[in-house]
């Protein structure tokens, strides 16, 4: 038996066009011997526009039984996971359709069948977006991709018999992921919390919260643990009305938000929750954990104090790998080389074994990047997208925010930031990225004979930094613009040193291409050849290209590009002469 295999192009999942442009039909052979991914690839491209006609199901008969049996999914959720696989984003039942050329309501038909999905741990919800509005939507699980590619039937992280730290980290790792991604429901979330709980009842805060039989009341206790964990100690601990906005506006839990504020609510009779007290004043519209929810619920758990701030001016972002939007990037050879390989490095599949076999041999198991080169040439989008790539949150440092006018307060800040990012792994279900961003100033040599308060201040920040990254388990990156006063110290401290160049005139012209989708390859060449702009140079020209076609209605020719870039590099000369005068920029 034989599949008509459809190249060049799958269906795009956004346009609503066909599965194909200009496609042309090859003879392929059905294997002889099946893999889960070849299966899920045959089952995939006779999916496309099938209308999961009654010839679909029969042509695929054999790879269907076969994932069937292996993977212990019905025909319908295999189906669905094949699709899910090969777009890699959440996928509303409008998308589904789109690619099966069937209407959303009939993809709906199937909703058991994915709830049974979402029930095993093969699936996640997750808001899909359309248009910029947000439907309901539906996305693989971490690992089950990474499962499938090594032929391996994906078993779910387990939750059952957890200890209460186990339990704590599990909720707090995925509360501050899910509460700050907007493609998340929190419905689902309560839903995720209940099915903790169910599978820990043993633990007293789970057989408590049980009993109440009201899923609102069980997970606004645990987002208000959640808050302890994270601040515990600190003043800016406590839940506001405000950050209950996460559930529904419904009458409901407009009673819960009306009996917390006049302390009727069942949590605060039982005594698991008080109004906070800011500077000897009952706050109403603040709510805290009580000692008596801390004795009985928290015993032996140590709270993270991830979110406690270094200080006024502290600046630091957690950045959820979802919330990074993809970029297609493109590298001189040389960059394109060692990028590959750190991204191999740091995927999930390869960085515990890295760190298990360094480990064993006696030596440092963390990992420390330096990028570096010019403005614009890509180096923080890389790591982005590394982030985005082997979904690891990041967690962002700007240098400047971390100095403070108070003697000790600064080396206190770079302490912390360490101490947080330590938290953060431990809680983390995958290890995140500290990403030190603009870090000129912190690898600079140290000054020999620190007079000023300000050399001794850099000097004392450097040697906790240096120290910090003798022990290192995680990840650290960090990008540049200078080099040349590098101290030789970090130099043998960073494993991986990448430098970012201009792009050459064949990867410009790429660039060109991909961001000005209308130009001819010929033009882009031309552009490439003519300008020796960074990426960034080039994504400004797409920009003012873009205001002036929402202005004027028409796309800017090859002329008035080039006047664009002009003026780019008009701007460029102005800024060098104000530096040549004494004025940064």
């Amino acid at each position: 038996m034989s599949k008509k295999h459809i190249t060049p192009k799958r269906k795009s999942m956004t346009s609503g066009q066909g599965c194909v442009e200009d496609p042309v039909e090859i003879t392929k052979p059905m294997p002889t011997k099946w893999t889960i991914i070849t299966a899920l690839d045959w089952v995939l491209e006779n999916a496309c526009d099938s209308q999961l006609s009654e010839e679909f199901w029969k042509e695929n008969e054999k790879p269907l039984k076969y994932l069937t049996r292996r993977l212990k999914l019905n025909k319908i959720q295999v189906v669905f996971l094949a699709i899910l696989v090969e777009r890699a984003e959440p996928l509303s039942w409008r998308k589904f359709g789109r690619f099966l050329d069937c209407s959303r309501m009939s993809m709906m038909t199937y909703t058991d069948d994915l709830d049974d999905l979402v029930a095993k741990r093969w699936v996640v919800r997750r808001g899909s977006q359309e248009c910029g509005v947000t439907y309901e939507g539906f996305d693989l699980a971490q690992g089950v991709v990474s499962a499938l590619r090594k032929n391996k039937v994906f078993v779910p992280e387990k939750i059952e018999d957890l200890s209460e730290q186990q339990f704590m980290d599990r909720i707090e790792g995925r509360l501050s992921r899910d509460l700050h991604d907007r493609n998340v429901a929190f419905a689902d979330t309560e839903e995720w919390l209940v099915m903790m709980c169910k599978a820990n009842p043993n633990l007293p805060v789970c057989k408590r919260l049980l009993r109440y039989r009201d899923i609102h009341v069980l997970s606004l206790m645990l987002a208000i643990i959640f808050d302890h964990l994270q601040w515990a100690g600190n003043d800016q601990e406590g839940v506001s009305m405000n950050s209950l906005s996460i559930f529904p506006d419904d009458y409901e839990c407009d009673g819960m938000r009306f009996n917390l504020t006049h302390g009727e609510h069942v949590l605060m009779r039982d005594g698991y929750l008080e109004w906070a007290c800011e500077d000897g004043v009952v706050n109403n519209s603040k709510f805290r954990i009580t000692s008596k929810a801390k004795s009985e619920f928290l015993s032996s758990t140590t709270p993270s104090r991830s979110m406690v701030p270094m200080g006024s001016n502290n600046n630091r972002l957690l950045t959820s790998h979802t919330s990074i939007t993809p970029k297609t990037l493109y590298y001189n050879a040389s960059e394109q080389k060692q990028v590959e390989r750190i991204m191999s490095m740091l995927s999930e599949d390869n960085l515990p074994a890295i760190q298990k076999r360094l480990q064993e041999q006696g030596m440092r198991k963390g990992v420390a990047c330096l990028f570096y080169g010019g403005p614009g040439t890509g180096k923080t989008e890389t790591v982005l997208q590394l982030a985005r790539a082997t979904g690891r949150d990041v967690m962002q440092v700007e240098i400047a925010g971390l100095r403070d006018k108070f003697v000790g307060e600064s080396e206190k800040n770079i302490k912390e930031v360490f101490a947080s990012y330590r938290n953060l792994c431990k809680t983390a279900p995958v290890m995140p990225i500290l990403f030190f961003n603009e870090a000129d100033a912190i690898i600079n040599k140290r000054s020999a004979n620190a007079s000023q308060s300000v050399d001794k201040m850099n000097n004392a920040m450097q040697n906790i930094i240096l120290q910090e990254l003798e022990t290192l388990d995680g990840i650290l990156i960090a990008t540049t613009n200078l080099t040349a006063n590098m101290d030789s110290a970090f130099e043998r401290r960073f494993l991986f040193k990448v430098e970012f160049n201009k792009p050459e005139t064949d990867v410009k012209a790429k660039i060109w291409s991909s961001m000005l989708k209308n130009i001819s390859d010929s033009d882009a060449y031309e552009l490439a050849s003519k300008y020796d702009f960074s990426g960034g140079q080039i994504e400004n020209i797409a920009r003012k290209r873009a205001i002036d076609y929402v202005l004027t209605g028409e796309f800017a020719g090859l002329k008035d590009i080039e006047s664009m870039c002009d003026s780019e590099l008009i701007d460029s000369r102005q800024a060098v002469h104000r530096q040549h005068v004494g004025f940064a920029v």
